[in-house]
């Protein structure tokens, strides 16, 4: 996806006081707080936060949680739901403005999978993230009516990506390839999967950017930073 498509998708629905993504958080979010308190995760940062749809829900067990995105107008979305619960900061996902091993978990939920350059986002959330803590991120896999209703345009065997012609043609979703290929990517940045888990749910629309209810089918990853 082009890097001014979400701030974009952002600033129109800010101007009509409209959400970009569903109000409620992630329908697994619970699994994943319910981790993040039992391993008294203290500071953590939510990478693609948008609108804090999720941060809501993390800010209730996380007593230092940051947050940071691309866009401006989504941070202050977040803000308004959070309050001082949280910290924001504008940043770019490929270049994250922190030093290494930063934080005890990194989190990015729902926008890997809407970058091209996978490799490089997963190598800087390793980086800010402190040896023994955890990389927590979630990927369509089969299933997932981004594959059915858009087209394979790049097979990078660890990585696929489909074009979604339905909003824009900027619009991606990566997919995991071969996943022995991608635990392998993963262990070159320092990365040791302990768990995953898969969940299958259905959205309602959310002009504008999907215009259709739709299904989804991912697995959240938990790797521990080995290194």
């Amino acid at each position: 996806m082009s890097e001014n498509t979400w701030p974009d998708l952002y600033e129109t629905a800010s101007e009509s006081d409209d959400l970009v993504m569903p109000d409620q958080p992630l329908p697994f979010l619970g699994d994943l707080v319910e981790f993040l308190d039992e391993e008294d995760c203290e500071r953590v940062l939510e990478v693609a936060c948008g609108e804090g749809r999720n941060s809501q829900r993390f800010v209730e067990v996380v007593p230092d949680l940051e947050g940071c995105d691309l866009s401006e107008d989504a941070l202050e979305t977040c803000e308004e739901r959070c309050g001082d619960a949280m910290t924001t900061r504008h940043a770019d996902v490929r270049d994250l403005p922190y030093d290494d091993g930063d934080f005890e978990t990194t989190v990015m939920l729902d926008a890997l999978t809407h970058l091209r350059e996978v490799e490089l986002v997963l190598r800087e959330l390793a980086r800010v993230t402190e040896p023994g803590g955890y990389v927590v991120f979630n990927m369509p896999i089969e299933g997932d009516d981004a594959a059915e209703v858009g087209r394979l345009t790049h097979d990078h065997g660890v990585i696929e990506e489909y074009r979604y012609d339905e909003f824009d043609d900027e619009v991606v979703y990566t997919f995991v390839g071969d996943e022995d290929d991608f635990e392998t990517l993963l262990e070159s940045y320092g990365l040791e999967i302990v768990a995953t888990d898969e969940y299958e749910w259905r959205d309602p629309p959310h002009p504008p950017y999907r215009m259709q209810e739709h299904d989804h089918a991912n697995v959240l990853v938990y790797a521990r930073k080995t290194t």
